[in-house]
């Protein structure tokens, strides 16, 4: 496992713990059926007190977390007025590469390889094929 993978999963067991079980019905519900399994949905509205952990889980495998987006998680958490478990997860969160006043190796080297596929259609005179 990822050591940001790992550091991601550490912080999904802290929020779980700092919410109530009012709180993870809400959070439950905002989730839904469509980003986690109906069972694992009806185990929390029945029983607020169940871990999260399963739906985090689901939440993994459907990628709508990843170690390098959080953003689901927390637009979820802000509507049911978490902020300061908001804050935790924006403190982990990396700047989205779109904010990104520098882009990372890997993006700049993609950005390298479109400009040169650009490049080369730039270079071929459609009249040379006539």
């Amino acid at each position: 496992m990822e050591r940001s993978n790992f550091r991601l999963r550490a912080i999904l067991l802290d929020i779980d713990q700092q919410l109530t079980n009012d709180e993870r019905k809400r959070l439950s519900f905002l989730i839904g059926c469509e980003d986690a399994p109906r069972r694992l949905i009806d185990t929390v509205a029945k029983d607020g007190s169940a871990s999260m952990t399963d739906i985090w889980e689901a939440l993994f495998d459907r990628r709508k977390i990843t170690a390098d987006n959080v953003n689901y998680l927390i637009e979820r958490l802000e509507k049911i007025q978490r902020l300061d478990l908001v804050q935790l997860l924006k403190k982990y969160s990396p700047v989205p590469f779109s904010l990104s006043a520098t882009p990372t190796a890997e993006n700049r080297n993609e950005l390298e390889q479109r400009a040169a596929m650009s490049n080369l259609f730039n270079r071929t005179d459609p009249q040379n094929y006539s």
